[in-house]
């Protein structure tokens, strides 16, 4: 399996010796709506005038950090563009030199990748399934105590369980860990399915807080490297110089500010994606899959009751049903028996549940 991440359907079609076309992707956590249609306009412009690819981008992204501001509530100040979450992340530890990190686990895998490459050591701290992967404050800022941590990282809604902590409660965890010497990096990138849930609006400018939005899981833009950082104003300095000169192109800027200023295509995915999860949950829960409380438009599956293995059935799901989900065989807290699917369009999520109903009338059978 040399897939790390979800969607990387070419890796899948290598794999298993199929066509990376042919195949129905749940493993990425991306909006089936598509881009909106703001951003195709740009992308039909582009090419109409070519000229643009011929000249260099705004360093500055002055158009979309003053979109991004309005859009977070913050002053454009407070605002750092890059490449994508991810480039983002990576940037802010850098940045930081923390030396040691509490990062609850399981765990988006670029935490710690971006936490190795700085040479930052990981105070483990794991999350129980029992309680659905949610995390709890106090556990935490005790972790982070006896570790002596300086840094602490963690997603809200939770990467991959969906679980969400409410504001109120980030926003007096950050300041608890603030009062420990602790800084704190806050992964918000699915925050816009819950925007009420973000912190950044509320958040003291001066306190030791970077906040990292993505533009693309949301906007259906993942081919577009593209996000942005809230950060403190005396951090977002040292944010921005921990960049190339160039830390995104022409493209990816007006599309994202496109992207921003479509509030329709926004309130019309959040009402989506809310009604089609919890049809996709009752029809799950009918097969006797256990579905952890989710914010977002995924879902962490415990398919124990389906099958023994959870990876050997993303493989049945691959090769059986064209089908792929996400897994997770090198973490030890998921890899027997949960798997992440994506919330998809109607038609098909029943496509999935299809599929899995028929793998448990086959597990019924065999004798």
């Amino acid at each position: 399996m040399s897939a790390l991440h979800g969607g990387d359907l070419l890796a899948v079609g290598r794999d298993f010796g199929c066509d990376p076309a042919a195949l129905l992707d749940f493993s990425a956590n991306v909006n089936p709506l598509g881009p909106p249609a703001g951003v195709l306009d740009v992308l039909r412009a582009t090419l109409a005038k070519p000229a643009l690819l011929a000249r260099y981008p705004d360093p500055q992204a002055a158009a979309l950090t003053a979109a991004a501001a309005r859009h977070a509530g913050v002053a454009p100040d407070r605002i750092v563009v890059g490449n994508g979450g991810a480039a983002l992340l990576d940037a802010a530890v850098r940045a930081l030199g923390a030396r040691q990190c509490a990062l609850p686990l399981p765990a988006f895998s670029e935490y710690a990748r971006a936490l190795a490459a700085t040479g930052t050591a990981i105070a483990r701290f794991a999350l129980r399934a029992e309680d659905g992967f949610a995390l709890d404050p106090k556990r935490l800022v005790a972790r982070v105590r006896a570790a002596g941590a300086d840094l602490c990282l963690f997603a809200n809604p939770h990467n991959p369980s969906g679980a969400l902590l409410p504001h109120t409660a980030v926003l007096a965890l950050v300041t608890r860990l603030a009062e420990l010497g602790c800084a704190t990096i806050v992964d918000e990138a699915f925050i816009d399915y819950v925007p009420g849930q973000t912190i950044v609006d509320a958040l003291d400018p001066d306190l030791s807080v970077v906040v990292v939005r993505s533009l693309t899981k949301f906007y259906a833009l993942p081919g577009l490297r593209i996000g942005y950082a809230v950060a403190s104003r005396a951090f977002a300095p040292r944010l921005r110089a921990a960049f190339p000169s160039w830390p995104t192109g022409t493209i990816e800027q007006l599309a994202a500010c496109a992207a921003l200023a479509d509030e329709p295509y926004a309130q019309r995915t959040r009402r989506e994606n809310s009604a089609a999860r919890e049809r996709l949950v009752a029809a799950l829960q009918s097969l006797g899959v256990r579905v952890l409380p989710a914010a977002a438009n995924y879902l962490l599956l415990d398919v124990g009751a389906l099958a023994p293995d959870a990876v050997a059935l993303r493989e049945r799901l691959i090769r059986e049903e064209g089908i792929v989900v996400r897994a997770f065989p090198d973490d030890p807290a998921l890899r027997t028996c949960f798997v992440r699917v994506a919330v998809r369009g109607g038609a098909e999520n029943a496509q999935l549940v299809a599929a899995l109903a028929r793998l448990n009338d086959d597990r019924r059978t065999d004798p």
